[in-house]
């Protein structure tokens, strides 16, 4: 019998019968219940890793019970799956709970089954660390007395927490990812844009040059996250093919405030909270940019990039109005419009791009690799 111990918790008998069938040949065990309270009590006495939990249930709801299983037994993993992508839940979800991953309902049976696979391994991976921590912490008292090669060996270790630093991160971002996804998800035609703008952001600031990583991997993070206010915004208005209205065009203007105070009680994205809130303002401080008509330098640079990125990306994807633009037409509508709506240091490092990459820089199923951004 395998070691690996997933424990469902949904109040409908026919999720947990689909979860039982789908992963009955699956190397793990599978225990299920629909009460919250049954679980917790479950979780004294079977030794399970990985729970996940849906939102709405009678007796508790599952950002509770999330949060308690977090304070009666932090290590293990905590997973939400659910069909209502409310921002909200998501993000008290992120901040109570700590869950490592979002699952939408209804889910897709090989990916589900390979992030569960994830999700163990993620358990694996930090019990592998606790104990290499515990090691370490033990040589310590010992390490006066070592000689080089014992010193080597420090250092061999510690490339090892690197390593194993890295894969947490990658699973940092990829939590980011799925809070990006439910808010392209209200729009058929706008599905992957959020990504897209990341890589593309990314790009343009290491192409100006001269930014330390955890810069470019912020301009990412704000680039991915830089619509996450839509979710405020009524579906209606987002998907709507025709011209919007002054007044539609006024809620539509809000998105980038409501990000910024969806984001602000995220401890982990507190430096990303100004670049989203600013992304919408024109570089000469006109009436057109928006929340705060800022002008120049008082707009953070990252907003400045993936304002860019942003239109960068619309300009050559479908519409239901139109078909994507030619690069010919995007690098016109950028040399007009810089030093007015975007910044001249960064319309020039995008030119470069676009000359440089052709049509490959606009490839729609492009991701941001974190793995490789590390390594490099």
């Amino acid at each position: 019998m395998s070691d690996h111990t997933v424990l469902f918790v949904d109040d409908e008998p026919n999720i947990l019968k689909a979860v039982q069938r789908l992963l009955r040949h699956e190397p793990l065990q599978v225990v299920c219940t629909s009460r919250p309270a049954e679980a917790l009590d479950l979780l004294e006495r079977v030794p399970a890793q990985v729970v996940v939990s849906d939102q709405r249930m009678p007796e508790m709801c599952g950002v509770d019970l999330l949060s308690a299983v977090r304070e009666r037994h932090s290590d293990v993993v905590r997973m939400m799956m659910t069909g209502h992508t409310d921002m909200h839940v998501a993000v008290d979800a992120i901040n109570r709970g700590e869950i490592y991953r979002l699952i939408t309902k209804p889910w897709n049976d090989e990916e589900l089954k390979a992030t569960l696979r994830q999700a163990f391994d993620h358990w694996d991976l930090k019990h592998e660390i606790r104990r290499l921590n515990q090691v370490t912490r033990e040589q310590n008292f010992k390490l006066q007395d070592m000689n080089r090669t014992l010193e080597e060996k420090v250092r061999e270790r510690t490339k090892q927490l690197d390593d194993k630093h890295k894969e947490l991160r990658t699973a940092y971002v990829q939590t980011i990812r799925a809070l990006a996804e439910a808010v392209d998800a209200k729009d058929a035609y706008t599905r992957g844009h959020s990504e897209r703008v990341g890589v593309y952001a990314s790009k343009i600031a290491r192409e100006v040059g001269g930014f330390p990583k955890e810069f470019i991997e912020r301009v990412y993070i704000a680039g991915l996250l830089h619509d996450v206010g839509k979710i405020g915004v009524r579906d209606a208005v987002i998907t709507k093919p025709e011209r919007l209205t002054p007044a539609e065009y006024d809620e539509i203007k809000r998105h980038p405030e409501i990000g910024a105070k969806i984001l602000e009680p995220v401890t982990f994205l507190s430096d990303v909270v100004s670049c989203v809130r600013h992304h919408h303002e024109w570089y000469d401080g006109s009436d057109r940019g928006y929340p705060k008509r800022l002008k120049g330098d008082e707009i953070p640079l990252p907003s400045r990039i993936i304002l860019v990125a942003d239109t960068v990306e619309a300009m050559t994807s479908d519409r239901p109005y139109r078909k994507g633009l030619t690069l010919d037409r995007v690098v016109s509508e950028l040399h007009h419009y810089s030093g007015t709506q975007f910044d001249p240091r960064v319309v020039v490092a995008c030119l470069r791009l676009l000359e440089r990459e052709g049509d490959s820089f606009i490839k729609k199923d492009q991701k941001f690799d974190i793995y490789a951004f590390l390594e490099a």
